[in-house]
């Protein structure tokens, strides 16, 4: 299990290099990916196929849309339109979970530039999904929702479209569509999923998602831009977002969690093992001296053991962590600070009383070996051993307390550690069930937890290990 974890610490670098980590709280690295997409193996136990995410790129990438533009001069005055097409083949067996359209524009007359914006279908059918214009130019992009409202973006003129398209098929009408989603100030109590109205079959199964049937086969878009400079210009790309992703899913902002997993493991491997190596390694020497010299030394290195562990060490990091916003060096730092002395000094000190009476020490003291040559040549090598089973059974410690500050939100918020992502998915409610999600989002609660659990038990095993080799009484069973 340790080896397991070592060899995943030194190629994650390699599998997810430090920029991908740079990025994970940027919600603009993640738009290609879908929000709260489960792991494309996990389609396994629901028996369908389960969209991928579609990415169709921008005008002159592999995979992009195709692009006529055409610039012309009617009574002095120039007119640039430009065409914008792309398809795309849907064979999977449910709808995918949204659909968005991205467009890069050029243009001098901010209020005459304008886009129309069709969908073609599978049957035959154009729908004409919203006119608009754009609000930002190039290099930035106009983000533009089809199938659900948010800002600035033309969701209520797709769904009217949807709604009328829906009434001249005589599939639905006025009325019963406003039974079904009804309108309060002009907002939509619960929205329609128009992505399943976009790509269902055109009979009365459309209307509710649950019967909703997929129609496979080509979708494409129609984009035309309309310009009045010789220089107007668009170019645009499109997003079909899948229900699944990747090995690991995804969270609410669509980071790919595989990325945080990974780097969740050399985190918590490091941090558990400095911080272990350091605090125990300290209270042994401290240890060792107090039991050797004792007298005062022994009195005031044990008075102030028993005051550090009393100190509840968990809230003080929390208040720290409120007001200062700790790195996770910092927080490594005070946990040692904190561990300076503690459980471990006690058990040193009673080792090392024991061994100093032994005879060995007796013939040291004899032909004239100094105090701190005798204690760090000869009993410290002793205590050693010990001190390595104490070492490995610290480590899972460490590893608990940087997740439990992580997941209070009270970690690095660089590091896309398991605490968290464990915060992360209890703040965004992931353990319960909805409607959307039976099973709860369950891939981001479990995953971490796996993780923390993995490392620490690995811990653990190997710190009874020590403990078996060096304990006599369990060696003999």
């Amino acid at each position: 299990m340790l080896g397991f974890l070592i060899l995943l610490a030194v190629f994650v670098p390699i599998l997810a290099p430090y920029n991908v980590v740079q990025a994970w709280n940027d919600p603009g690295a993640w738009t290609n990916n879908p929000k709260l997409a489960a792991p494309e193996w996990s389609e396994i136990f629901s028996g369908k196929h389960l969209p991928r995410t579609i990415l169709l790129a921008s005008n002159g990438e592999p995979g992009g849309f195709d692009k006529v533009r055409i610039s012309f001069n009617v009574s002095g005055q120039t007119y640039t339109i430009v065409v914008l097409r792309k398809s795309f083949s849907f064979q999977f067996d449910t709808f995918p979970s949204e659909i968005k359209l991205f467009m890069t524009a050029v243009f001098g007359n901010a209020t005459g530039t304008q886009i129309r914006v069709f969908w073609d279908r599978p049957d035959g059918q154009e729908i004409h999904l919203f006119d608009g214009n754009p609000s930002v130019r190039a290099p930035y992009e106009n983000t533009y929702s089809l199938t659900g409202p948010s800002f600035k973006d033309p969701s209520y003129a797709v769904y009217s479209s949807v709604r009328d398209w829906l009434i001249a098929k005589n599939v639905t009408n006025q009325t019963e569509w406003a039974s079904l989603y009804p309108t309060s100030g002009g907002i939509y109590q619960n929205p329609p999923q128009t992505q399943t109205m976009l790509m269902g079959r055109l009979n009365r199964t459309i209307l509710d998602p649950e019967t909703a049937e997929v129609l496979k086969g080509n979708y494409s878009f129609r984009i035309e831009f309309s310009g009045f400079t010789p220089t107007d210009d668009a170019n645009a790309r499109a997003v079909v977002y899948g229900t699944v992703f990747g090995l690991a899913g995804t969270d609410y902002e669509g980071r790919d969690l595989l990325v945080a997993l990974l780097w969740g493991a050399p985190v918590a491997l490091a941090f558990g093992v400095a911080g272990a190596l350091a605090s125990v390694l300290i209270q042994t020497i401290l240890g060792a001296i107090s039991g050797w010299y004792g007298g005062f030394i022994d009195e005031f290195v044990q008075r102030t053991a028993d005051f550090y562990l009393i100190i509840p060490t968990l809230p003080i990091l929390i208040l720290l962590g409120i007001l200062y916003h700790l790195g996770i060096l910092l927080i490594l730092f005070v946990l040692v600070v904190f561990g300076v002395v503690g459980a471990t000094t006690k058990v040193v000190r009673s080792i090392v009383l024991q061994v100093k009476e032994e005879q060995f020490i007796e013939a040291a003291r004899s032909y004239g070996a100094s105090r701190s040559r005798i204690l760090f040549r000869y009993i410290l090598p002793r205590v050693m051993p010990y001190t390595f089973a104490l070492i490995a059974l610290t480590v899972p410690a460490f590893i608990f307390l940087e997740a439990s500050l992580s997941f209070l939100g009270l970690g690095d918020p660089s590091l896309p550690t398991w605490g968290h992502i464990l915060g992360d998915a209890y703040t965004q409610g992931a353990l319960f069930a909805s409607r959307a999600y039976p099973t709860g989002l369950w891939w981001w609660v479990f995953f971490p937890a796996a993780g923390i659990i993995f490392t620490t038990v690995a811990f653990a095993l190997l710190g009874y290990a020590f403990d078996k080799v060096l304990n006599p009484r369990l060696r003999e069973q």
